[in-house]
């Protein structure tokens, strides 16, 4: 029965990190670099975000969550008047869809609630366990 706490907190703490790397792609969405060559990126120029994703495995018990990168990490955009322009005008803008950061965000906000109600139904089980032992 209080392993049941322990596996709502891992769900807690991966739904955590799921926003967390969503907000970190919708804060970054504008973030654009250079477009990588086969030998790095030109000049000095800035790269750019690299977007994340979290991957969740059986912690068993719970769940475990990682971020892991978004791949292909960017899309090329023209963008000429940018400093990190190549002589075409384009530059690397991370592959972020906002529509998807969206969705993620719902779905991480509907999986963390259920994981609070998972630890507020035990505490109230075990209230009532102790309650009536008095």
């Amino acid at each position: 029965m209080v392993g049941s706490i322990g596996i709502a907190l891992s769900g807690l703490t991966a739904q955590t990190r799921r926003f967390d790397a969503s907000a970190s792609n919708v804060a970054n969405v504008r973030s654009t670099g250079a477009v990588p060559t086969t030998g790095g990126t030109a000049d000095g120029k800035p790269v750019a975000y690299q977007p994340l994703a979290v991957a969740q495995t059986d912690g068993n018990p719970g769940t475990r969550a990682s971020f892991t990168p978004i791949t292909p990490a960017y899309l090329q955009e023209y963008a000429p008047d940018d400093d990190a322009a190549n002589g075409d005008g384009m530059v690397a803008a991370p592959n972020v869809d906002l529509a998807t950061e969206r969705i993620n965000q719902m779905a991480a906000n509907r999986a963390y609630g259920a994981n609070i109600a998972v630890v507020r139904t035990q505490d109230q089980m075990l209230t009532s366990l102790l309650d009536s032992k008095v």
